[in-house]
């Protein structure tokens, strides 16, 4: 039982990693609609690994046994390829967060400069001070 639910939260990482591989290349190639595209995929991942490892950590408690002798030889060994995956999935998502950064600071700095710093607002006053220019 213990060996499925790992081999399934590994299988839920392996996607996770592909996932995010694939957002990093999005930003890099400024296809950032498709990065929107996955979220969804993210968030049901994302639950499903809070749900698994919740089972994990419940069949750990149910063996009541010291931690050296709480798994098998194949399950310990599963159970390092988790720690592997989950450690790789932690570099690779901190990656993507310092780009998203970056794209997000750099349009937020671009849509200040046009704007001159000063909010557009639908009166002409304000449409006066940016570079934009409204017809109807």
């Amino acid at each position: 039982m213990l060996i499925e639910k790992l081999n399934q939260i590994n299988n839920i990482l392996l996607n996770l990693l592909e996932i995010t591989q694939k957002d990093i290349n999005y930003i890099k190639n400024a296809e950032h609609e498709k990065i929107f595209e996955n979220i969804p995929k993210k968030e049901k991942l994302s639950m499903e690994f809070a749900e698994l490892k919740g089972q994990i950590d419940e069949i750990l408690i149910q063996r009541n046994k010291p931690v050296d002798e709480i798994f098998t030889e194949e399950e310990e060994k599963i159970f390092e390829k988790f720690k592997t995956l989950l450690n790789e999935f932690n570099e690779k998502h901190r990656y993507f967060s310092k780009l998203s950064f970056i794209v997000a600071n750099f349009y937020n700095v671009l849509t200040d400069k046009i704007k001159k710093r000063k909010k557009i607002t639908y009166n002409n006053d304000s449409l006066a001070d940016s570079y934009l220019k409204l017809k109807a």
